[in-house]
C-alpha cells in the first residue's frame, strides 16, 4: 500500500490554517510547526520547532507560511535539516534585500526545490477569461488591463496580524495582481513590465505613519504593450484625506463584503470584467464560496458567465506537481518582488526613509489604525 504524501505546515497562522485545510482534504499527511502546538486539537501532529519534527515518516514536502520576514530563515533551518528538500512557499517568498542571500542559499543547495505560492496565477477563471477573449475580440489587441485589489485589513491589524514595514501595501495583494497580470500580457511584455523601474510620475501612493502605506495606485505603459493600471488599498475606500480611487474602481456599498478583487480589459471595442471571489448578486446577495463572475460588453451586447473555482487549492496542487516532476527543477522566479522592491522604494523615498525602517510618527495620522 503506497505511503500517503507528508506535508509539513510550518506557520499555523490564517495562510497555515488554509494549508491545513485543503492539504488534508486532498488526502496528505499533514503535521504543523508552530510555537503554539499545544493548542491546536490532539488529533493534530504539532511540535514548536522544525528540529522536533519526527523524521518517521519522512516529510515530502515542507509548506512555509510564516511572515515574511521568517521566511529566509525558516528555508535555510529546513534545507540545514535535510538538503534535498521541497518547499513550498507562501508568497512574498522574502523581504527585498533578502533576494540574493536566498538564490545563494539554493545555489549551495542544489539538489533543493523550491516554488513560491501564488494562487491568482493558477485560477481557472483566468483561462476562461482568455478564452472568451479569444472568442469574442479576435483581431483586436488588448489595450488596457484594470485590476484592483482591495481588502480593510485594520481589524486584522488590530487583532495582531503583521504590518509589512518593508514592502508597505506592495506586500500584500500587489504580487496577486502581477500574477493575473501574466496571464494576459504576452510573455516577452510582462517581461519589460516585472523588470523595469517604475516612473515615479505613473505612482499615486497614501503613506501612514503606522503602516507604512496603505493604498497604491500605478498607472503605466510597459514598451509595446497596452496601458496597466494597478490599484490596491488595506484600508478600506478612505485610504487617506484627498486620496481618489480610480473612477474604474467601483467601491463596495455600505455593510458590505470590504474585499474586492476586479480585473478590466480592453479590447478594441470590447470590454471584459472579471470579479473574483467574493462576488454578490446586483441586489447585494453574496454568491457561494469561490464563485466568479464575467461580463462581456460589446456594442451588440452583453453576455455574463458565472465560474466556480478554488484558486487556492489549484495552486496547491500545482505546487505538489511542480516538486515531484522529473527533470531540471524549477527555478525561483524573483522578479516579482523584485518589482515590488522598486515600487516600495519609490514611495518610502518621498518620506525620505530606507524601505524596511518605521515610518516617523505624525501628530494626525492619515488612517485610524484600529477599526
Amino acid at each position: 500500500m503506497p505511503t500517503r504524501t507528508h506535508v509539513c505546515v510550518i506557520g499555523h497562522g490564517v495562510a497555515g490554517r488554509l494549508h491545513h485545510q485543503l492539504l488534508t482534504g486532498l488526502g496528505v499527511r499533514v503535521t504543523v510547526v508552530d510555537p503554539f502546538a499545544a493548542t491546536l486539537p490532539s488529533a493534530t501532529p504539532a511540535v514548536t520547532r522544525i528540529e522536533d519534527v519526527p523524521h518517521d515518516p519522512p516529510v515530502d514536502v515542507w509548506s512555509v507560511c510564516t511572515p515574511t520576514a521568517a521566511h529566509l530563515e525558516t528555508v535555510a533551518a529546513v534545507l540545514e535539516r535535510d538538503p534535498r528538500a521541497r518547499l513550498l512557499v507562501e508568497k512574498p517568498v522574502c523581504r527585498s534585500w533578502e533576494a540574493p542571500e536566498l538564490s545563494a542559499l539554493l545555489a549551495t543547495y542544489d539538489e533543493s526545490r523550491l516554488v513560491v505560492m501564488n494562487q491568482y496565477a493558477h485560477t481557472t477563471a483566468l483561462g476562461v477569461l482568455k478564452a472568451a477573449m479569444k472568442e469574442w475580440a479576435p483581431g483586436h489587441p488588448v489595450d488596457t488591463v484594470r485590476i484592483a485589489f482591495a481588502k480593510d485589513r485594520r481589524a486584522d491589524i488590530a487583532a495582531g496580524r503583521f504590518v509589512d514595514r518593508d514592502y508597505g501595501v506592495f506586500g500584500y495583494e500587489w504580487l496577486h495582481m502581477l500574477a493575473l497580470l501574466g496571464g494576459i500580457l504576452p510573455r516577452h511584455v510582462q517581461h519589460r513590465y516585472l523588470t523595469a523601474d517604475p516612473r515615479p510620475g505613473d505612482l499615486r501612493v497614501a503613506h501612514d505613519p503606522e503602516l507604512t502605506s496603505v493604498a497604491a495606485h500605478d498607472l503605466s505603459r510597459p514598451d509595446g504593450g497596452p496601458t496597466v493600471e494597478l490599484y490596491s488599498t488595506i484600508t478600506g475606500p478612505r485610504a487617506a484625506p484627498g486620496w481618489t480611487v480610480p473612477a474604474w474602481c467601483p467601491r463596495p456599498l455600505p455593510g458590505r463584503e470590504s474585499r474586492q478583487r476586479l480585473v478590466q480589459v480592453g479590447a478594441g471595442p470590447v470590454r471584459f470584467t472579471l470579479e473574483l471571489a467574493p462576488v454578490s448578486l446586483p441586489g447585494g446577495t453574496p454568491l457561494p464560496r469561490n464563485m466568479h463572475r464575467l461580463t462581456m460588453w460589446r456594442p451588440a451586447g452583453e453576455r455574463e458567465w458565472l465560474i466556480h473555482d478554488s484558486p487556492m487549492e489549484n495552486a496547491l496542487r500545482w505546487a505538489l506537481s511542480a516538486l515531484f516532476a522529473p527533470g531540471v527543477r524549477p527555478e525561483a522566479d524573483l522578479r516579482g518582488i523584485g518589482r515590488i522592491s522598486r515600487l516600495a522604494a519609490l514611495a518610502r523615498s518621498r518620506e525620505r526613509l530606507p524601505v524596511g525602517a518605521l515610518s516617523r510618527r505624525v501628530p494626525d495620522p492619515t488612517v485610524e489604525v484600529k477599526p
